[in-house]
Parts: structure tokens; sequence; C-alpha cells
């Protein structure tokens, strides 16, 4: 837990500096109430009528009077929290490993590793490894510290190693889960690659690492460790080259090494005859480089051995193969045949003809060959997985996946393909029938990357984003808390496509079991292979900026937005116009709403309502609210007014509609319209101050009586409190915002307002609780500065990246800052800093706390007291890991001997037969439904409780 200073102040806040108390309320009140006389007389009221208005919500004062939905009333102790480990992470640019039997799958992602059974898709083992934020800059770059290779040992198949670019090396038993807290560390500057061979010495095989360490921007070398060597941090240098390195293979026992540069392939040969090796000083390679005529992306390796006259493994054929970053592939077989004999002068071969691969318009993202050597697999940005046979070249395609292709690994047997997509999923597929048999998805929002892409390393007509500039799009749904629902989109290439992001798809994930159970285009998009313009641009999907559930998670609304690049404006320039300017006239809005289904996961299109909000053009809708007593939305616009919207029967000529199968369809349409005072105020200067920035946030109050609508210019924003049911104004206050309204919040009798100041303002007593500064930041850091209200706490929580640890640009490096507040005291109940920016925060639905998501794709739940966060463990932590093995041999019945057990008729063993014995994975959540269903003094009996629990233990799990 994070410590505040003595007056309350953080990371991220500090307080403000005001006068005393009773000259600062009397001054703020006098103002108010001059701002509350003028703001009627705009609206043509004297006082009298607004006092009989607001008289049957007002108290002795003439304030407004809300009801008080808090159930605690008197003081309680200071309530203690506690933040969860985090769960999932993004998948790296890096093979997935097939385990030896390939009953498991273990996948390399930015802050651990993760072990999967490929048999049901579940998360076996989590290792966190202890990746931390950049490194010093050297030579003018800022060294971010990331993984940078995992391969499996060559000796042992419970043991794998991973290479950190800041020289770190682990060797990881994945089947305890040890070795994550004792590295290797290697000095260099920074580690590109490594690879791992197993080595025949005079005493024993041994694991070989041969690292490919950067010596200056564009030079590296390749030097070998075994365990002794990483221990002394001495290796044996085994080459040498220039070109911006970036790979390094081998195969057959290290007999053959492969380097790439940026345009060329270094091959070094073993020298050494004898075998076994006497030391790694023994490791003694002949390189030869010959050119390729792209820039090379990937590359994969497949040895042919034979055995000589005296038995020994010698390397007969070494098949070469390498994906270019203009989408061609080029087959180099039997490469060793074909390079100069040791005895020529030059190290450099002239030519050598590939084969050539072409059908990806883009870069190859990966390429491999088959386990038999008579296809290559590849993938790319296409989302397609491309099979070429070589004899007859023809081509086999598994078309549209769901994003594009990072990493194809496959399985020693060569049965299965594991394949790394780039919307941080992993599946395994068949290769007799090519039908995925298990399935891996992580949470797919926007994360910092941990290397440029592959598609970078040719120049475009376009820039993509580098950063995250926007939240992160995130809702509950209250009938099923289980889930989260986060806008996304199709991969992090294809979100990173434009300026701004494009997130136009709703990912259903569920934290309990940590994978994403479904995902729906809520937008338009764009699923087509041609997805870009004649002048080679990506188009632009639509971004999703709203949504909200209603308040029985039966209804489900949303706005997205969509304009027309700049770069495409210019045809339709006219007079005085600018590019932005049309680009901002031919905006397309939609607020939509859909039905939920009986499936939570299913939902259905009802109504679009196209430019909600417009004056002479498109407006942008500013919030989005959802009524917490009825199935209700309000939106507030930049043309100043709110609308409230409700569902209605739909009728056709006349009649009510029915669905097929009879149920009433209905409608959504706006019931009553409000606009604010402010605008009205400036509607005769609307041309004068168009160009003004304004800003807007709703908040309903607990019970739905009173809707706030925070609304202005950045020097003149009010909050108003307007009656749902007449749509009346109550009340207006101003002087409580500073700079642009980002968020708004009601809790119980006090508003929760962010600015650039944090203030908690209580509308009943027309009292400034208390109020905080943001310390000073970029722009780019206000946008992702975050309000989450939870109401079972009675908190509410503030997250935000802490000022100075990076520049402008939100990306790896930036730390975030959680602070947990109440309405009574401004000392915060709980500060935390985040090493990861924090994109996205929810109320945790069912329990007391909060859900985080950061720009590592992981997963953080933030509870009170002794409430158990409802994320997934793995089977490891649940102590179920074990995989059920055969009796011993010596504890097998004779032929002829029987047992007690064995005398049961054979119409049991069929019924035992048909149900399969399994260890049973309950969802903590699960439990948790059952156990805080009420208080303890009107609990269920015991026995009922016991029943439920057994319930879910000995529930037959659904096959996958």
């Amino acid at each position: 837990m994070g410590r505040s200073s003595p007056n309350g102040e953080t990371a991220s806040l500090k307080k403000r500096k005001r006068e005393q108390k009773d000259e600062a309320e009397a001054q703020q009140k006098r103002l108010r109430s001059k701002n509350k006389s003028k703001h009627r007389a705009s609206l043509g009221e004297n006082d009298d009528t607004v006092k009989t208005e607001l008289a049957p919500a007002q108290n002795g004062d003439g304030d407004i009077e809300l009801l008080d939905s808090s159930v605690v009333a008197t003081p309680r102790a200071r309530p203690t929290w506690k933040v969860s480990n985090p769960m999932g992470g993004r998948m790296l640019d890096i093979d997935p490993i097939f385990s030896a039997d390939e009953r498991h799958l273990i996948l390399t992602y930015n802050t651990s590793i993760q072990v999967y059974s490929t048999d049901n898709s579940l998360l076996v083992r989590r290792i966190a490894l202890p990746v931390t934020g950049p490194k010093p800059e050297e030579e003018g770059e800022l060294l971010a510290v990331h993984i940078v290779s995992a391969v499996p040992s060559k000796v042992s198949s419970e043991h794998i190693w991973v290479a950190c670019s800041d020289g770190r090396i682990w060797h990881i038993n994945w089947v305890s889960g040890t070795g994550a807290d004792t590295p290797f560390v290697v000095q260099t500057k920074k580690v590109l690659d490594m690879t791992v061979e197993a080595v025949e010495f005079t005493d024993t095989a041994e694991d070989v690492l041969l690292v490919l360490q950067r010596l200056k921007r564009s030079t590296a070398q390749i030097i070998a460790y075994n365990t002794k060597a990483l221990a002394s941090n001495s290796g044996k240098l085994i080459h040498t080259y220039d070109e911006s390195p970036q790979l390094v293979r081998s195969v057959a026992g290290a007999r053959a090494v492969v380097a790439a540069a940026k345009e060329s392939v270094h091959i070094g040969l073993l020298k050494t005859r004898r075998k076994p090796l006497n030391s790694l000083d023994d490791l003694e390679y002949r390189f030869t480089s010959f050119n390729v005529p792209d820039l090379i992306t990937c590359l994969d390796l497949r040895a042919t051995m034979q055995t000589n006259e005296r038995g020994d493994l010698q390397l007969q054929i070494l098949d070469l193969v390498v994906g270019c970053a203009r989408g061609a592939i080029y087959a180099y077989q039997d490469v060793i045949s074909k390079l100069p004999s040791a005895e020529a002068s030059s190290h450099n071969a002239s030519t050598i003809q590939p084969i050539k691969y072409h059908w990806h318009r883009r870069a190859v993202h990966s390429v491999k060959w088959s386990e038999d050597g008579n296809y290559l697999i590849s993938g790319g940005y296409e989302t397609t997985l491309v099979l070429f046979q070589l004899d007859t070249r023809k081509q086999d395609f598994l078309p549209h996946l769901q994003a594009s292709i990072e990493n194809i690994t496959v399985s020693p047997s060569g049965s299965a393909y594991a394949l790394h997509l780039d919307d941080n999923s992993a599946m395994v597929l068949s290769t007799a029938e090519m039908k995925p048999t298990a399935f891996i998805s992580g949470i797919q929002s926007l994360a910092c990357s941990e290397r440029p892409p592959k598609e970078s390393l040719v120049r475009r007509v376009w820039k993509a984003a580098d950063d995250i500039s926007v939240p992160l799009v995130a809702a509950s749904n209250p009938a099923n808390p289980s889930q989260m629902y986060i806008c996304v989109g199709n991969g992090q290439q294809a979100t990173l496509g434009s300026t701004e992001p494009s997130m136009p798809l709703l990912q259903s994930f569920d934290i309990t079991s940590f994978q994403g159970v479904s995902k729906h285009a809520i937008a338009r998009t764009s699923p087509t292979d041609a997805n870009i313009t004649s002048q080679g641009a990506p188009i632009v999907d639509p971004r999703v900026t709203k949504l909200a559930f209603s308040h029985d998670g039966q209804w489900l609304a949303s706005i997205d937005e969509w304009q027309p690049p700049e770069r495409d404006a210019d045809v339709f320039v006219a007079g005085s116009k600018t590019p932005r300017d049309v680009s901002r006239e031919k905006r397309e809005i939609f607020l939509k709403f859909w039905q939920v289904g009986g499936d939570p996961n299913s939902i259905e299109l009802v109504t679009r309502i196209n430019e909600a909000h417009h004056t002479f053009q498109p407006e942008t809708v500013f919030d989005l609210a959802s009524d917490p007593s009825s199935a209700r939305f309000a939106t507030l616009g930049n043309d100043g007014t709110v609308k409230f919207w409700t569902s209605k029967l739909r009728r056709r000529d006349g009649l009510a509609a029915t669905g097929p199968e009879g149920q009433q369809l209905r409608t959504w349409s706006c019931s009553k319209a409000v606009a604010l005072p402010n605008f009205v105020q400036q509607e005769e200067l609307m041309e004068s101050t168009s160009k003004v920035p304004r800003s807007g946030a709703l908040a309903f109050s607990e019970d739905g009586s009173v809707l706030f609508a925070a609304f202005g210019t950045p020097t003149e924003a009010v909050v108003v409190a307007i009656d749902t049911e007449t749509g009346s104004i109550r009340d207006v206050v101003s002087g409580m915002f500073r700079g642009q309204v980002r968020s708004i919040k009601a809790l119980s009798t006090c508003l929760i307002m962010l600015s650039d100041d944090l203030t908690v303002y209580d509308i009943v007593t027309d009292e400034l609780r208390y109020s905080f500064s943001l310390k000073e930041t970029s722009e780019e850091a206000k946008r992702l500065t975050q309000l989450a209200v939870n109401y079972q706490s009675r908190c509410f929580a503030l997250v935000a990246p802490i000022p100075g640890s990076t520049g402008t640009k939100i990306g790896r490096g930036t730390k975030s800052e959680l602070v947990i507040l109440s309405t009574e005291d401004s000392e915060p109940l709980f500060t935390q800093s985040f090493s990861q920016v924090i994109t996205g925060i929810v109320p945790a639905v069912s329990s007391p706390g909060f859900v985080l998501i950061d720009a590592a794709a992981q997963i953080w739940s933030v509870t009170e007291g002794a409430e158990r966060a409802p994320l997934l463990q793995p089977l490891a932590d649940l102590g179920i890991d074990k995989e059920v093995v055969d009796a011993p041999a010596d504890l097998v019945l004779e032929e002829g001997e029987g047992s007690d057990e064995e005398m049961v008729d054979a119409d049991g063993d069929a019924e035992m037969e048909d149900y399969d014995i399994h260890q049973a994975v309950v969802a903590p959540q699960r439990l948790a439904d059952i156990f805080n269903t009420a208080p303890a003094f009107a609990m269920p009996p015991i026995e009922d409780l016991f029943y439920q629990v057994a319930g879910l233990f000995s529930a037959k799990p659904a096959r996958i």
C-alpha cells in the first residue's frame, strides 16, 4: 500500500490552498446564490417561480434535497484495502512452446510465463517475471526492458530458457514454477535474441545458449554460454557481424548457426569434428554470408542428419526459409552445398538462387517448415494461414482468422500447429483437419508495444500511433458480474492503424475463468482482405467512445464515432474551409441500443439513432449515463442539450410488432430534451464561440430522481441538476471546475467532479467538502485520468498517470497511481502506484472494490477488507495441476488375482466408463454468490448451503 503525505497529498494529487473554512464557505455560497439567480433570469424565471417548482425537493433553506441511499450512517472503522496479483498480460512476438508430450502449451507474456493445458485450454501455472521499466538512456535511445526470447531446454523437458533485453537469463522449471527469482546476468548493452542447443561434452550433454548481444547500434556478436559460463559471465565468442543484426537460430546440436541481419544471412558451420567436445572453447565456426533480396522479418531451419562410418551423427542437409517485409518467402534448400568450400578465400557467397513464394501483400510475420519438410506454413497481416506445397507449388489456405498471425510453432510430432494472433489470443490447430483443439483468448485491450512491429520495416504512406492516447472504454453487466465488456479492435496493429485508435468490437471477457467469451461488432468494421485504400493507407474503423448497461442488464447503449482522415478530405475543401473542418463536418456519430438476450453473450441491435445531437453539423456526444432505477439512458452533446432515452413498444400499422417467437418488440426514442442554461446564454454568439472547446459529463443520483449535467467551456463550466421526471432544472452550481470537465459522479448527497481539480461537493448542504489539484502533467496524461464509484464500499477511486514518469507520450515506463477516497474525509483510504499506466477502471459489481486494466493488458483487482478478488487462480495455486499417474508396476495384481473392488456388475462398469473422473474447478465468484446472498442472521439453513457447495464440486464439466 502506498502512503500519502500528512496533508493527504499523493504522487498525482496536491491539496488545494484555500482561505479559512468559514470565510471560504460563505463566499462560495454567495457566489453560487448569485449564479443561480443569473441563470434563472436567463431562463425567464423569477425566484418565486423557481421556489414553487422546487418546493417538493427542497429543504427549509431552499437547497436541493436528495435521498441518501447510504446504508451506513454512523462512523465506521477505517477499511483496509488490498491489491491482487496481476493476471493476464500481452503475449509477446515469441514462438509458443509445446511440451514434449504436447499436453501443455507455454506462452510468453510481457510480464510472465503462462502454461496452459492443450486438453481443456485451462491455465495451469503462471510464473511471474520481474520485468520492470526502461533502462537509462544510451546513445540517445531509451532502452525499454522486455523479454526477447523463450526457448525450451534441449536437455530437460521440464525447463525453458528466457532471455531479457537487459541481460538477465532465467532457467525456469515450468512444471514446478521455480527459477524466476534467480536469474543469470550477462553484461551487455542489450540482448537481441537467443537460441539453445544440446551439445555433447566429455562428461554429459549440456544446454548451450547462443546469445545475440548488441555492441553498437548496428553491430552485434554471438556468444555461447553453458551453465558454468553463465555463472562466471565468461562466454565463448562465436561471431561478430553488422548490418543491423536481429535474429539467431541453430539446429543439429549447434552444428549449424544462422544469424540474420537486415538484408543478409550469416551461416556458421561447426569446424570441430571431434565428438564429444571438451569445453566451450572447442566451439569453432566458419561463417559465410550472402544477401537476401528483401528485408528479413523471420526465418526457420530444417536439418537432415546421417550416421557416418564411425556411428557419429553428421549434418547432411540444411534447409533455410526466409520471410521478408514485402511479402515474399525465399526457400534455400540444401544451402550447405551451395556455400563456398572451406579452402575458398572469401567468406561471402556470390549468389545463391532461392525458390520464391509470394502470396502475402505485406510483411511475413512467421514462416516454418513442416515436420516432413514438404510444406511451408506462413502467416501475416492478412489473417490467413497459408500452406505452400513445395513439390507442386500448390497453396492451401485457412482464411478469416480473427486477427493477424504473429507466430507459428509446429509440434514435436508434427500433428499440430500453435498460432499466436495479434489480438492476444493463441490456438492449437490439428494438422489433419485444420480445426482448433485448444483456444486461449486474453484481454484484447490496447497495450504498449514491446518492440516495433514487422510492418514498420517498410516505410508506409501513413503513420501509425505509437502511444496510448485515449482511455479504455469498459463496462460491467449488473446481471453478469463475472464478465467485463471491453471495446477493442481487430488486433494491436489494426487498432493503431491511424493517428486515432479504432475500436469497433465489444469483447466479453470472463475474469473468473480469464478467457475471452465472445466478440461482437457494434460499429462498422472492414473484415475483408483488401482493407486498404487505393493510395495504400489503411481503412480506419469507427471507435466506440461510450458504453453503458441498464440497471437490470437487459439493455446496452453504445456511442461510436467515425470521421474521414484529413488526408482523404482534400477533394471536399472549398472556400475558406480546411481539411480539418471538412473532416469534422462529415463525421458519423451513432447512438445504438442493444438488447441483451437470454444468453448474456448475445446482443441484438434494436435501434440506431443517427446524429443524436446536432446543430449545423453532427456534434460530439460527451457522455452516456444509465438510470440506476429504470431502463432509461441520458446523453449530453456539444449542442448543450441533455436528452433522455426510453423504450416503447414497436408498432406496425397501429399494432404491436412481435418477434419470431411471439415476443413483443421494442424501440428506443428521445422522451425529453433539456437545454442547459449555460448554452442558452451563449446561443446568440454560437458563430463566434463555435471554436471554443466545450466538455461535459453526466451522472444520475443513486435513486435516479436527479440527473447532474456538467457542461461548459474550460472557464465557465457549470453543474445543472435536472428533475428526471419533469425535465425541470432544480439547481445550477458554478465555480466547481478548472479546465475541461472530465467526469462527474454522484455518491450519497455528494458530487465528485474531475477536471484539473478533484472536487467533492455536498449538494444538499451546499458545502465544499474538499478539493485536490492534479499535479501538472501533459494533456495525454489528463485524458487517462479516470474516476469510478463503488456504491457497496461507499468510496470512489481515481487513477492517474504519475507526472514526470515519462515525457508527454504515454507508453512503456509510464507509471500510474490509484487513490481511493471517501466523501467524508480528504485523507486517502488507500494509495498504490503501478509500474504500468492504468488505461481503464470499473467498479466491481458484486463486491466492494474496483477492477483495473493496465497498458500491459493485465487485470488487477482492488478489494476492501477480507473480500476475495474474483480473479482466476491457476490450477497450480488451487493444488490440482498434478496429472493422474499410472500405478507403479510392483502394485499391479498378478494374473488370476482379484480384489473386492472388482466384484461389481457389468452395468456398473459401463456406467463408470461413461463418467470421467475429474478434478472440479470452481470459480471463487460462484462460492461468493452462495455465501454473500444475505447477512449472517438471514442465511439459509446450513444443510442448504452444503448442498449448494457440493453441487458446484460434483457437477460434471462441459467438454471443450
